[in-house]
């Protein structure tokens, strides 16, 4: 069997690529391992609720905005969204909520009184992020003189939407994070999993071909050393005449797909000088009265210090905006949590329930000292680690939170790969955070694809 373009992985970016492809009449095919399409972004149903996968938080579905300029390109109408009015709300250790008004000066007049030991240097500090500056400059020395609660304050952030340490983050990846949570944001209807399932839906209706239940080994190649195709776990072989686009990690492409033996020296040098963290999730379910006295429905709780390493006990809560019949909501928390303990040599599945538990105490207890409202209202439904994550989706060590934004991660922050016709498409290698970067990213690549065959 041979196609155009092969596609290793449903995830966002890997269907939106195939389907701006496939409307254009090209002939791609999309593998995926799981049953179900959607990568980190799969439905996630539990006890007749449907769960955020991640943060809620997602940007640019406005009018003539990037999700408008991908749909009217395929054969399936846009999924709805809805604005949110509410603010983004920070939690200082202090309890202190910062909101992250949209408005400049209403930004202004929050950073003003929520840190008054040095609100001239804050509000100059986010003047700096506003103008968007493309600086590897460490975000550090533009906050020097500011107070250690602002840092903390900046930090949370930083670590919550791009993985980095203030300490390591470059100002170029501070502006994304940022400026992310002041930017309008949306709820999408059926939640995060329904634009992958529109995008599976318009590859087929465009003629592509989509294979589930079909993992892929690795790629093949010919007598010269050339990528011809892959080869699936199944033993069968796929061809693909022109492109090979991975929608894996960057370390999955090159360690799993490539193979470490085909990786240049110089990736192999940069791929060990870059992380990721783990997350631990929370799916529970909230009282209606309890949601209401929350401080917004998404939120991000930040601890009273954090180390240089990307861990702490910072808390990010994502709350449904759909009521069920039994008047409770579902609501996501996500905590960073390293990753290498639960991938531990000749580990069972008693050491995995153990410290998952462990896990599930530790975040529980955090969470009902920094959000008190909560009080016995919330109730937990199900949990999921880096362990869980890698089951369900074979990255590296569970690691599904990007990568961390550091000068040597942007060397690697490209589609291209060391083969010619090998491009990637995944949080590990956009600029920025979520859905909305990785989707315009692909909209980049799938120009470039399209372009090649003119």
């Amino acid at each position: 069997m041979a196609y155009d373009v092969v596609v290793v992985g449903a995830g966002v970016g890997g269907l939106t690529v195939a389907a701006l492809l496939a409307a254009r009449g090209i002939n791609v095919c999309v593998f995926e391992r799981n049953s179900q399409v959607g990568g980190c972004a799969q439905r996630v149903e539990y006890s007749n609720f449907d769960f955020e996968p991640g943060m809620g938080l997602y940007p640019c579905w406005g009018a003539g905005e990037i999700y408008d300029q991908i749909f009217e390109q395929l054969p399936v109408p846009t999924p709805e969204s809805q604005p949110i009015d509410s603010d983004y709300v920070v939690r200082l250790p202090d309890a202190t909520d910062v909101y992250l008004h949209k408005d400049s000066a209403a930004f202004s007049e929050e950073l003003r009184k929520s840190f008054p030991e040095c609100s001239a240097e804050a509000i100059e500090f986010y003047k700096v992020i506003q103008r968007r500056p493309t600086l590897e400059t460490s975000v550090i020395e533009y906050a020097k003189n500011t107070s250690d609660r602002f840092l903390r304050f900046v930090d949370a952030q930083l670590r919550a939407f791009v993985q980095t340490p203030i300490e390591h983050c470059t100002l170029r990846a501070a502006v994304d994070a940022l400026n992310l949570p002041r930017q309008p944001l949306y709820t999408i209807a059926g939640g995060a999993s329904t634009l992958c399932e529109s995008m599976s839906e318009a590859v087929k209706l465009a003629g592509g071909t989509e294979r589930v239940n079909s993992p892929v080994l690795r790629l093949a190649y010919d007598e010269n050393g050339n990528a011809i195709g892959v080869d699936l776990l199944s033993g069968e072989r796929v061809f693909a005449t022109r492109s090979i686009i991975s929608n894996m990690t960057i370390w999955d492409t090159y360690g799993k797909l490539i193979g470490l033996n085909r990786t240049p020296p110089e990736v192999k040098k940069s791929l060990t000088a870059i992380g990721s963290s783990g997350a631990y999730l929370i799916y529970a379910s909230l009282e209606q009265a309890a949601s209401e006295r929350l401080p917004a429905e998404r939120f991000l709780v930040c601890s009273s210090t954090a180390g240089e390493t990307l861990e702490t006990s910072d808390i990010t809560f994502a709350t449904s905006p759909v009521i069920g019949e039994n008047g409770k909501r579902a609501v996501t928390l996500k905590a960073n949590c390293p990753v290498e303990d639960w991938f531990a040599f000749q580990s069972s599945e008693e050491d995995y329930e153990a410290w998952d538990q462990e896990a599930l105490a530790e975040v529980w207890g955090r969470v009902h000292q920094a959000v008190p409202e909560l009080g016995s209202d919330i109730e937990v439904i199900e949990t999921a680690n880096p362990r869980t994550f890698y089951d369900e989706t074979r990255r590296k060590l569970g690691m599904v939170m990007g990568m961390e934004q550091t000068p040597a991660s942007q060397v690697l922050a490209d589609c291209r790969t060391s083969l010619r016709n090998v491009f990637m498409i995944s949080d590990t290698v956009t600029n920025g955070f979520g859905q909305a970067a990785v989707t315009q990213t692909a909209l980049s690549l799938a120009k470039e694809i399209i372009e090649s065959f003119n």
